[in-house]
Formats: structure tokens, sequence, C-alpha cells
């Protein structure tokens, strides 16, 4: 049972630090890495800007948080220690989650029909609503939103 729980929790934790590196470390020093992501989603947004789909170096960020999952569920496997695994478990799935909404759903940066369906859910619309308010925001509050699964109430009840 506390296997589980620390899963949980380690996803949890983690919208705690993908919101912090968002606002910290992307739009901080890695801003180089992050850059790309924001001119490419206004270039798809834009008719007259040429977009060329593909890898991002915003991607490397996918690498910066595999690395602590994989050593904690190797050394959890290596060593048998069941709650490093519930903590790796926790950290993968929440990486998971995040490139199935954020790359998939939100960005569209892969064509998979089942997923995409998501898009009509209302709590995907709400997250896609947040995360888009970051990339084009049209008042200073909107660039606040550096979470992904956790965002102000308001973009529940905004369906602009």
């Amino acid at each position: 049972m506390i296997d589980i729980l620390l899963a949980i929790g380690a996803f949890a934790f983690m919208e705690f630090v993908a919101w912090s590196n968002h606002k910290y470390v992307m739009h901080g020093f890695l801003w180089k890495w992050h850059k790309d992501h924001h001119i490419n989603d206004h270039k798809k947004a834009n008719e007259n800007l040429t977009y060329h789909p593909g890898l991002e170096k915003n991607d490397y960020f996918f690498l910066v948080y595999a690395v602590p999952a994989i050593l904690l569920l190797l050394f959890g496997f290596w060593f048998q220690i069941s709650e490093l695994i519930a903590v790796g478990i926790g950290i993968s799935l929440y990486g998971m989650a995040y490139f199935i909404i954020h790359d998939i759903i939100i960005h569209e940066r892969l064509n998979i029909p089942f997923l995409l369906k998501l898009k009509t859910n209302p709590f995907m619309q709400a997250v896609a609503r947040a995360h888009m308010a970051h990339h084009r925001g049209k008042n200073v509050r909107d660039f606040d939103n550096y979470g992904l699964l956790v965002f102000q109430f308001r973009f529940f009840k905004n369906q602009n």
C-alpha cells in the first residue's frame, strides 16, 4: 500500500516540479532550449510564418526528467528497494501523461486519433486553454500558467 501512495505522491509532486522548472529554468537560464517551443507554436498559429514540424530543443527536457526516473527504477530493481521503484513509476507516469496531454492533445505534434478525441473532454479543454494562454496571453495573468494539470479555475469557466 505504501508503494502505491509513493507512486501517487511522486506523480503529484511532479506537477510542482514541472511548474517550478517551467517558470524558473525554462523561462530562466535554459530559455535557449525552451524558446523554440514558443516560437514554433506562434508559427503554427500564424499562416504567414513557415512552421517546420519535428523535434525541438525543448524536447531535451524529456531527457532531463527521464534520467532521475530511470535511475530510481534501475537502483530500485538492482537493490530490491520497492520504494525507489514506486517513485520511479510515479515520475514515469507523470512523464507519459505530460507527453500525451502536452505534445499530442494540446500541440498535436503526433496524429493519434483516439488520443486527439480527448480534446472534447471539459478538463482537457480547460488544460488546453490554460496552456495556450501561457503561449498567447491576452493579459499579464495569462503568462502565469506554468503548470499543466493544476491551473486557475477561471479556465474551466472561460470557453473562449
